[in-house]
């Protein structure tokens, strides 16, 4: 019961956006504050990041995901694309704490949406 009742408690705090339900908080491998500051509220959770009020477009590791909320302000370090449409986050502050990809993401290589993926080639020319 009480195990139970625990679990439940962390899945509401998640839910209500008090505490990360699954996060995974990882320490900076690298250190990323030499890569531009981008600051943007958050419109809308799209399949490979969000969508900044803006208009910009971010794409994220899926382990920084539950540190976003809709309606609010994401400070992150990244790189900005040739045409200022699309930010490529390598980390994000989390109440002023630097939070970075857990390594499982970063193992996992490329993902859709990344730069590095966009370069895979595929064998006779399979889609992804």
């Amino acid at each position: 019961m009480i195990a139970r009742f625990s679990a439940f408690f962390v899945i509401m705090m998640g839910l209500l956006g008090m505490m990360p339900a699954f996060a995974h908080a990882a320490e900076c491998q690298y250190d990323v504050r030499p890569l531009p500051v981008f600051t943007g509220t958050v419109s809308r959770i799209t399949g490979d990041g969000v969508l900044f009020t803006d208009g910009r477009a971010v794409v994220m590791p899926e382990s920084l995901l539950p540190f976003v909320r809709l309606d609010k302000e994401v400070k992150l370090h990244g790189l900005l694309s040739l045409d200022g449409h699309k930010i490529w986050m390598l980390a994000l502050y989390d109440k002023e704490q630097l939070i970075c990809p857990s390594a499982l993401d970063v193992r996992k290589g490329a993902y859709p949406g990344s730069p590095a993926y966009d370069v895979i080639e595929h064998k006779s020319g399979e889609s992804p």
